[in-house]
């Protein structure tokens, strides 16, 4: 493998490693948000304050948009501290997070079980393959 190829693969495999740690729970229509009061928050604060809707709920690419990572304060600054909990806890810029999708399918997302079991399985849109490269199953 050349080395391009060999430092794209790694591109595209640390891609999928951080966008499986998504919230993507709150993507789903049928989530109970009243099973979790954090998710509950999330749900609002989305609404207020990111749709300005109150039938909304959060895309895939709005989860992993850093600009979504954290609660944000009366004057627009993130509060990111070690006692506030994440908003949307995304890591990729808006771009980047557009491109993720455009070339990815979110397959399945498990939220954590109680006995803190998640999972997440993507597809590659192109390959539309299931062994090999094109997904990613994060268990933690």
């Amino acid at each position: 493998m050349k080395n391009k190829a060999m430092i794209n693969k790694l591109k595209d495999n640390a891609e999928l490693a951080m966008a499986a740690y998504g919230y993507f729970h709150l993507a789903n229509p049928k989530y109970d948000f009243n099973k979790d009061s954090t998710d509950k928050e999330r749900l609002e604060y989305f609404r207020e304050k990111i749709a300005k809707n109150q039938t909304a709920i959060p895309t895939p690419e709005d989860i992993l948009n850093m600009e979504h990572k954290y609660f944000k304060d009366n004057n627009g600054k993130p509060k990111d501290s070690w006692y506030h909990k994440h908003f949307l806890g995304g890591d990729f810029t808006p771009t980047q997070a557009k491109r993720f999708f455009e070339r990815y399918d979110l397959l399945i997302h498990q939220p954590n079980t109680d006995s803190g079991f998640s999972a997440t399985l993507f597809q590659n849109k192109e390959s539309k393959e299931y062994i090999h490269y094109p997904f990613l199953v994060k268990v933690s």
